[in-house]
């Protein structure tokens, strides 16, 4: 139970669909609530999709490219210390509001906003470390929170505007900056340079 909440939490944090509301809501703001419905289930499904199959495949690529694991946190981590800083900048990403159609949805909200390449990381890791079933849950459970952040955005930034969202992007850029550091740590304890 205990690897699960690290899997979520983690995986959560990475994610950070709250980054994803203010462009989410300029795409699809305008539609009809049916249409933003159907705007999140895609965007979710999408990066869902996109994450399981990563987390199998991913390892056996890896190793088919001749790339261990510790060399692999070692990237993920330096990227997702490199995308922490744009979410402790509290930087949000602009689009033009204009009403978009919802196949639009996959891209770029579904990917790369949602599952981007530190969820990818943080998915092959956590599927490496707790193993499929953990993985699949956690990935499940946070496209769940993502789709019902998505599907509210509306209300999110009603009643925290945009400066309430850009201090909550900036607690997540920090907890990210954290995991990634983790990251890291964990492939230099692999290689015996710290103990």
């Amino acid at each position: 139970m205990l690897e699960l909440v690290i899997v979520v939490v983690s995986l959560f944090t990475i994610v950070n669909p709250l980054a994803a509301i203010p462009p989410f809501a300029m795409f699809f703001g305008k539609s009809s609530v049916s249409a933003q419905h159907k705007a999140a289930k895609q965007a979710s499904f999408a990066a869902f999709v996109l994450l399981l199959v990563f987390s199998f495949i991913g390892q056996s690529l890896l190793s088919t490219l001749g790339i261990s694991i510790p060399a692999f946190l070692i990237a993920g981590g330096i990227l997702l210390l490199i995308l922490s800083f744009d979410f402790l900048r509290g930087e949000l990403p602009l689009q033009h509001h204009t009403e978009k159609d919802t196949s639009d949805a996959a891209v770029p909200i579904g990917t790369p906003f949602l599952a981007g390449p530190g969820a990818i990381t943080a998915s092959i890791y956590f599927n490496h470390i707790y193993g499929p079933v953990i993985t699949i849950a956690g990935i499940v459970i946070v496209m769940t929170l993502s789709f019902l952040c998505l599907f509210y955005s509306s209300c999110f930034i009603k009643y925290l505007g945009k400066n309430g969202l850009k201090i909550l992007t900036r607690v997540m850029g920090l907890l990210t900056a954290a995991i990634a550091i983790s990251f890291v740590e964990r492939a230099l304890t692999i290689y015996g340079i710290i103990p």
